[in-house]
């Protein structure tokens, strides 16, 4: 079962769950009395991170247009600026 990451059902929740609960863990070496709620909201992450509902990937209708990165509309595969926001497309280049 965990040969694989199919198990892991949103990693970037997982992720962030396990940095909330050692913030919590750290303000409890600390002394701070309120650690358990970042403690117990980092465990609360992790766990529906693991066991939630997995998410169904977001595709375009058409085969021929992709989501603009800054506005999310679909825009044809080949577009180099959004019709819609203006923002070029692709990979950002150092001038």
């Amino acid at each position: 079962m965990l040969d694989d990451a199919s198990w892991l059902v949103n990693p970037p929740l997982i992720a962030s769950g396990i940095i909330v609960f050692l913030t919590g863990i750290v303000l409890s070496l600390t002394g701070l009395l309120a650690f358990w709620i970042l403690a117990v909201a980092g465990l609360g992450m992790t766990v529906w991170g693991v066991f939630g509902e997995k998410r169904e990937e977001i595709v375009p209708e058409n085969p021929g247009m992709k989501f603009c990165w800054y506005c999310l509309r679909e825009i044809p595969v080949d577009a180099e600026v959004c019709g819609y926001c203006g923002i070029k497309q692709g990979l950002l280049e150092k001038p």
